[in-house]
């Protein structure tokens, strides 16, 4: 999927809002919705696509972490040598998001875009979950023979949320396309 610039740039400070706004919440309640983050960076490959805007991406993640730790009250818990697992499983995302970007015209188009939302998050999930069971030093007795209950304990409330994320920026994506298919919104230009 080609962007124009100012598209970029409006899809990118849109993700990075979203992101802002829902990075460290942890479910759906009525006050709070699920974290946006995992599904950014699968539409941030997918929209913006540029390597450059994923270490954006990082950054921001990066910074939001420490501000909520420094100065939100936030606990440290989850910051161990395994935070860096977090670069290659937003990597994944992104990579996967690519991937389907240029496969998104095709007649196979709906059964890749699933197949590589489904993939990149159980992958990302896996590393991100994995390495900090593993990692952390903060799991007791972590070993490989009780990784696959702790994925299932932590996997469901990230597919939840990435599905949740997914979803609506697959009826925002097609309430575009509509309005613009009835010329309420201008079509692009080739």
């Amino acid at each position: 999927m080609n962007l124009d610039a100012r598209a970029r740039r409006v899809a990118a400070l849109s993700l990075g809002l979203l992101v802002a706004a829902t990075h460290g919440q942890h479910d759906l309640t009525t006050l709070h919705l699920p974290p946006a983050t995992w599904a950014a960076f699968f539409l941030g490959g997918l929209l913006l696509q540029r390597a450059g805007w994923w270490v954006l991406g990082l950054g921001l993640v990066a910074a939001l972490d420490t501000i909520a730790i420094q100065w939100g009250g936030v606990s440290d818990f989850c910051i161990s040598p395994a935070y860096l697992f977090m670069i290659p499983a937003y990597g994944v995302l992104w990579l996967a998001g690519r991937v389907a970007s240029r496969h998104l015209h095709r007649q196979l188009r709906d059964g890749l875009v699933v197949a590589a939302c489904l993939g990149s998050i159980l992958v990302a999930e896996t590393l991100a979950s994995g390495s900090f069971y593993l990692f952390s030093g903060k799991v007791a007795q972590a070993g490989l023979a009780g990784l696959p209950a702790y994925l299932i304990t932590w996997a469901p409330a990230t597919l939840e949320a990435f599905a949740f994320w997914m979803g609506a920026s697959a009826l925002a994506g097609g309430a575009l396309l509509l309005l613009r298919g009835t010329g309420v919104l201008p079509r692009r230009s080739a």
